[in-house]
């Protein structure tokens, strides 16, 4: 979709790459490149502290711009921002669908040496191809691959609590938490904001309706199937959670959350495989003794995807130029995939590595991910912007946090958020 914002940022950015202005133009013989991301945890920082030492040993400088905000809204709010002032940076953090929308500004560079050079086409998986390519050209490099539909679990806490194995399915998981309420523990660690409580609906829907209901509502955002007494079914799961979560958490973040899971506080949370990496972050093996890993009850066959990816800037220099290309091979080499991955809680992108020396729900995570493949089982998340574009995602997760946060009735939010979602499919 070309909007005129975008063709006021493409007109802008071309002024400022004719005229060779860039900010981060250097006079030294190693070219720096800023990366914009919104990885600020302490897993996530400590993943892409890979990606600098890397690149400083290949002689490319990476300035780290890593911006707070779950989601990446701020991140990039700051990225356009900067664009517009002619600051071009060499990656930015940007996923799914809106790739396509950055493809189409004009400003993004031509990777496919990197990927070449790398045999993307063939040690990377289709389904995460299809979005790295503009127009049948690479323009961006996938760092990860994440699952959304994971429910962890502190082992203790159900143990006290009279359970004996980690439920399995809806009324398993709604017994579970009222015997671990009535143990005195926090049941359910979330709800800290839209994106969290979005998050935690992902597998919740998926489990609720199925793939293929799940994809007519993120994907072809059916109004029908949106405005459903499917949609009403899974919201009035969303709010069978939200009873068991406490108000307090209210603001706080998901790494917050996961530290309650993993020092005994609370029983469970709903929440993607980047919670296994703080896990281990906070020197608690997933899969290990204190803390387990299944996936959300009802949807062990499926895997709702996120890939993390960057998208690469023309660049005014032939130094910088090269210094993408190397960047972007990086990012896909196995070296780099098996550490970064490692520390970040998710599996490589790549299908040819072996993950000796991965937790045991990193492995599982990569047996139910070609499980699901093979059973058509893989659903995008809508929740991090996999699914759909940024206007209808937007209006998915206010809708759902309208609903968390008031006496909003399942059928009333259900209608809201169908309404919501077809204004947001007119806008850029």
């Amino acid at each position: 979709m070309k909007s005129m914002h975008k063709k006021m940022l493409a007109v802008c950015i071309g002024v400022a790459i004719g005229s060779g202005f860039s900010v981060t133009a250097m006079a030294d013989s190693a070219p720096s490149l800023s990366v914009i991301n919104w990885w600020t945890a302490g897993s996530e920082a400590k993943a892409m502290h890979v990606l600098v030492q890397m690149m400083k040993a290949k002689g490319v400088n990476i300035q780290n711009d890593a911006i707070a905000g779950g989601g990446g809204a701020q991140a990039r709010t700051i990225l356009k921002t900067r664009l517009m002032e002619g600051q071009i940076p060499g990656a930015a953090q940007i996923k799914g669908v809106e790739i396509q929308q950055w493809g189409h500004t004009g400003l993004l560079a031509n990777i496919d040496a990197a990927a070449k050079a790398g045999n993307w086409d063939k040690n990377v998986p289709t389904v995460v191809n299809d979005y790295m390519k503009y127009k049948g050209n690479y323009v961006a490099a996938p760092m990860d691959l994440h699952r959304l539909n994971w429910l962890w679990y502190n082992r203790a806490i159900l143990k006290k609590s009279g359970i004996s194995a980690a439920p399995q399915s809806w009324p398993e998981l709604m017994a579970d938490l009222a015997k671990i309420k009535k143990a005195g523990y926090i049941p359910m660690a979330g709800g800290g904001n839209g994106w969290m409580i979005a998050t935690e609906f992902d597998p919740i829907a998926l489990e609720t309706g199925g793939p293929t209901w799940y994809k007519d509502v993120f994907v072809k955002l059916d109004p029908k199937a949106i405005d459903s007494p499917t949609m009403v079914k899974a919201l009035e799961r969303l709010r069978a959670i939200e009873a068991y979560t406490p108000k307090s958490l209210a603001g706080r973040t998901w790494n917050f959350d996961t530290a309650l899971v993993a020092h005994g506080k609370a029983a469970f949370q709903i929440m993607g495989d980047w919670a296994n990496g703080q896990f281990e972050f906070l020197h608690v093996t997933p899969g290990g003794q204190q803390v387990g890993c299944v996936a959300f009850p009802g949807t062990a066959k499926e895997f709702i995807y996120n890939v993390d990816s960057f998208i690469f800037f023309r660049q005014n220099t032939p130094a910088k130029r090269a210094a993408e290309i190397k960047l972007a091979e990086t990012m896909v080499s196995p070296k780099f995939q098996l550490l970064f991955n490692k520390y970040k809680g998710s599996i490589p992108d790549l299908m040819n590595v072996s993950l000796n020396g991965y937790n045991a729900c990193q492995k599982k995570s990569r047996a139910q991910f070609l499980v699901a493949r093979k059973e058509n089982g893989l659903v995008p998340s809508f929740s991090q912007n996999m699914s759909t574009y940024g206007p209808p995602t937007g209006a998915f997760i206010d809708s759902l946090d309208k609903f968390y946060t008031s006496n909003e009735t399942p059928q009333a939010a259900a209608a809201a958020m169908a309404k919501r979602v077809e204004v947001a499919k007119s806008q850029d």
